[in-house]
């Protein structure tokens, strides 16, 4: 019976993705994908193919194509699902699949988990969703009057279709990441194989966590002790009494056989729950990661608010001679002002100081009004701003993930990414990455006889020269961001 081989194959997984605290210590023969594990608490699966999601337009088909096509299952975590254009034009996708199986006379279940405030914002528009089937949960958010069981916020983004197909990326659901004439820049990856068993295990444990925070029955239970059974059935997929809400889901169609391997790129999951440990494993394998590097280590956030370990770490590689480049925004692009700016200063002076290329997005407005004097729509924009999230090392491990690797990353939220040893795939990031650096005097062909516009330089290498105003900018506030850490 199909069932009785799934369960035991998942609860395998369950405890892989936990199973870091058996490997060895750290040691010179330790290889990329043993510290993946170790530090990651992460398994490798190898029988994966693997597409980067740059192009907003592609991202978007994507999940589009995905929605439409799904027979059984789709499964969605997200932090964010504004009420705009973008937001309200997937809900009326998935309604759209919901009613196509009705008429077709299947069923099609979706599931949402959005972060509590996120539904709690929005909850008019996901009751249209609601309506037709859908089921949708807010993560942790307050119950019966009373608190949420601990302080986390979800902030992963997860996009899986009938066991078989995942997205992973930095996006949320809104016109900041799709609407082409104001986007940010941001990565995803869509996977297929075998990792998806483990997002998928991830989803459906934050799935039925949220369902047992909902129950009115949980008040009546000391909170160290609740907290002290969760965590068990997170690691196990079981409550100590040995029952498992996960059984349901153990069946062919939510974990299907796969008769051909889709692809042979090695992947790994990364997640942080900090429900389950006080510190992000992802962040603990980018200062890893960094103490091993050789060549060159490229990362993107933007949100540079590191820990005092990763910094030191960066700083650490630069002495040793790698090369260490960062891209962020620059003050005129950031997406958040004031104290989320400012918070970053500290990491980037530092960087700087040590050598480091920081790379600072400047697109504003100022290119938006340009482009709109000059009557000029082109095909796709620049982006605004950035906020995709990645690292690459040496050319050899790649990381895209919904961590911004800052504070408040590391130690609150829950986040979800891949960790890739493929060649051609870190290739083709390094060339994205390479293709920002040159973003500069390019030609906008209007096609209207009003000229062609010419976009100036949009990511700017911020030096030595810049430290004082950041400094002069920082001001006093030092002490005041230290403290409030967590909120940036």
């Amino acid at each position: 019976m199909r069932e009785g081989r799934v369960f035991p194959r998942v609860v395998a997984v369950v405890l892989l993705l936990v199973a870091g605290s058996g490997f060895a210590n750290a040691n010179d023969e330790e290889s990329l994908q043993e510290l993946v594990t170790r530090v990651g608490r992460a398994r490798w699966t190898f029988d994966n193919s693997i597409e980067l999601l740059a192009d907003p337009r592609d991202a978007w088909q994507a999940r589009v194509d995905l929605a439409q096509g799904a027979d059984h299952h789709i499964l969605i975590s997200t932090f964010s699902w504004h009420n705009d254009t973008s937001g309200q034009a997937f809900r009326d996708i998935l309604i759209g699949a919901l009613e196509q199986r009705k008429v077709e006379g299947t069923d099609l279940t979706i599931r949402v988990l959005a972060d509590a405030s996120a539904l709690f914002s929005f909850s008019r528009m996901f009751s249209s969703l609601e309506r037709e089937g859908a089921r949708v949960r807010g993560y942790n958010r307050s119950t019966w009057g009373l608190t949420p069981l601990y302080a986390g916020r979800m902030h992963d983004k997860m996009f899986i279709a009938d066991g078989r197909t995942a997205i992973l990326s930095g996006r949320n659901f809104s016109d900041d990441y799709y609407d082409l004439d104001n986007w940010w820049f941001d990565l995803g990856v869509q996977v297929e194989g075998s990792a998806v068993d483990d997002l998928q295990m991830i989803f459906l444990k934050s799935w039925e966590f949220t369902e047992f925070n909902r129950k009115a029955g949980r008040f009546l239970l000391p909170q160290e002790g609740l907290l002290g059974e969760l965590q068990v059935f997170w690691r196990t997929g079981r409550f100590p009494n040995g029952n498992s809400p996960l059984e349901k889901f153990m069946t062919d169609a939510y974990f299907p056989g796969r008769d051909e391997a889709p692809g042979s790129v090695p992947v790994a999951i990364l997640y942080d729950n900090p429900f389950m440990r006080p510190r992000a494993a992802t962040t603990n394998l980018l200062v890893a990661l960094a103490g091993r590097a050789t060549d060159r280590i490229d990362l993107m956030t933007p949100f540079p608010n590191f820990d005092s370990p990763l910094t030191d770490a960066l700083v650490s590689a630069l002495d040793r001679g790698v090369a260490v480049r960062l891209f962020t925004n620059g003050r005129e692009a950031a997406i958040r002002s004031g104290p989320f700016l400012l918070a970053g200063y500290p990491t980037l002076i530092r960087l700087v100081e040590a050598g480091a290329e920081i790379w600072a997005w400047r697109g504003n407005g100022e290119l938006i009004q340009q482009i709109e004097d000059a009557g000029c729509r082109p095909e796709l924009m620049p982006p605004i701003a950035l906020h995709g999230k990645m690292v690459l090392v040496d050319d050899e491990l790649s990381i895209i993930h919904s961590s911004n690797f800052n504070i408040r990353s590391t130690y609150y939220n829950t986040e979800a990414g891949v960790a890739v040893l493929d060649r051609g795939f870190n290739q083709e990031l390094t060339q994205v990455l390479d293709d920002l650096t040159e973003f500069h005097d390019v030609e906008m062909d209007c096609g209207n006889g009003n000229g062609s516009p010419s976009i100036p330089e949009l990511l700017s290498l911020l030096g030595k020269e810049d430290i004082p105003q950041m400094r002069e900018e920082l001001g006093g506030k030092q002490k005041f961001l230290d403290a409030w850490s967590v909120a940036w």
